[in-house]
């Protein structure tokens, strides 16, 4: 979503087919905030407004468990623009490292809102389904086809990946006849940002069944 350079139409298009299907939990995998004013890139000092950041997104997530409830679970991972903002600590305030307060549960109101969070660059397991931002390796993935063919290069496995904000699809058939495929999903932001206008970026998300055997199966869907 990239908040708050989110776009409002295509995120309640994800939200009503979440509930239309009776999604019982959801999974926001990384850069959900941009965290712009906590950039190390260069950045336009008019836009820094690291307060109004963190309260649009705490809308967010709150208008979110408002929509689906108590009930349905909540995970959020971190991306690379999450990461910034303990990277910036580090450099530039290492007294706050390590203070309850100044952690982006914290700051995001993660326990009023009953949201678990997945850091440390860790995959989430849907089964055998495995979910990656797509900023986890040492080495990035790479795109010389799609970012799907990238992600499956790097992992060998069922993958699902955001980062790129883009949608699509790869698989290919090991010599033992098993299948394995990778998909990476769009984005729900501004798809022509000001750092690079001309792109290949489109609006999408995912939706996920999954069987108690592991067994699973990706809906990817893409949003006009």
């Amino acid at each position: 979503l990239h908040i708050p350079y989110h776009v409002k139409q295509p995120i309640m298009q994800a939200i009503k087919y979440g509930k239309d299907n009776n999604a019982n939990m959801i999974l926001l995998n990384g850069d959900i905030a941009d965290f712009f004013s906590v950039s190390f890139w260069e950045k336009d000092p008019r836009k820094r407004d690291f307060a109004g950041e963190l309260n649009t997104v705490k809308e967010f997530l709150s208008a979110l468990r408002t929509e689906f409830g108590r009930k349905t679970r909540i995970i959020f991972k971190l991306g690379n623009h999450e990461e910034r903002l303990e990277r910036y600590m580090r450099v530039k305030a290492p007294e706050l490292l390590g203070i309850e307060a100044m952690e982006i549960g914290s700051l995001l109101d993660f326990k009023k809102l009953n949201i678990e969070l997945v850091k440390d660059k860790r995959p989430v397991r849907l089964g055998d389904l495995n979910v990656l931002h797509g900023h986890e390796y040492r080495f990035s993935i790479s795109n010389p086809v799609n970012p799907a063919r990238g992600a499956f290069l790097r992992c060998k496995a069922y993958v699902l990946c955001g980062h790129f904000h883009q949608s699509s699809y790869h698989s290919e058939t090991t010599v033992d006849q098993h299948n394995i495929a990778a998909w990476s999903v769009g984005c729900l932001c501004d798809l022509h940002p000001e750092y690079l206008p001309l792109n290949n970026w489109g609006y999408g998300f995912a939706f996920v069944e999954l069987w108690d055997s592991g067994k699973f199966q990706v809906h990817h869907k893409t949003v006009k």
